[in-house]
């Protein structure tokens, strides 16, 4: 039995186990996928066994906030990104599993100076994204430039008003701008939006976690199926 398959059950199995006790289980889910993962140290670790433990640490983190069905819905969006074999298909996979615990979600490609709006959840009429220079949004063009994830908040709007409608966040969210970074070059950012860290939360809310263990999946994904080409297929017409 590959690796990979040792933690596909493993998670299984803490998937059955979960809609009986979430509470009971997790540190046992926790201990199993530690195990398979410091098995042959850090050499032989696949993504998908630090998305895994990367899951389970943000559940314990997230406490009552993390619903019971917070595994399967991560490990579903782990398998259709997965299941994807086009560069825009993981785009478009990674969007969809985000935004089932988000209010809101872009998915924006690089095409030089300009962000290419190209998936969407939960907007709606003068909100929807558009295509946007990066100049028009320094939030996004930060994150282009950095490669690091940047925090949007409700009083950002205040201090930018000409920044774009859809990056302008209501009160009570939070937007997280984050990079898909392939061979070095960053071909599209991921703006997601989900509820604000409340001051009786113990840490940053969980979608947070989710959105970054999936990015990091995806952007392992595009590693897999790409190649010098990338930016060019991306931008380039359907």
């Amino acid at each position: 039995m590959s690796r990979e398959q040792e933690v596909r059950d493993a998670i299984d199995r803490f998937v059955s186990r979960v809609r009986q006790d979430l509470d009971t289980h997790l540190q046992g889910l926790a201990g199993d996928l530690l195990g398979i993962a410091d098995g042959d140290g850090a050499q032989g670790r696949v993504t998908i066994e630090r998305a895994a433990v990367d899951v389970a640490r943000a559940v314990a983190r997230g406490g009552a906030h993390a619903r019971h069905d917070l595994m399967t819905r991560v490990i579903g969006a782990v398998r259709r990104i997965d299941d994807a074999t086009t560069l825009r298909g993981i785009l478009d996979a990674l969007s969809d599993g985000v935004a089932s615990d988000a209010a809101r979600v872009a998915m924006l490609l690089v095409d030089d100076v300009t962000l290419r709006a190209h998936r969407q959840h939960g907007y709606d009429g003068a909100s929807m994204p558009a295509d946007v220079p990066m100049e028009t949004a320094p939030v996004l063009a930060r994150v282009v430039a950095s490669k690091d994830a940047a925090t949007v908040r409700p009083e950002d709007a205040r201090r930018q008003p000409d920044a774009p409608v859809f990056l302008r966040v209501p009160e009570g969210r939070a937007g997280l701008a984050t990079p898909l970074v392939l061979a070095g070059q960053v071909v599209a950012v991921l703006y997601v939006e989900g509820k604000a860290r409340q001051e009786s939360d113990p840490g940053e809310p969980v979608w947070t976690d989710e959105v970054e263990l999936l990015v990091r999946h995806a952007s392992a994904r595009l590693e897999n199926v790409t190649s010098r080409r990338t930016v060019e297929v991306l931008t380039g017409p359907s």
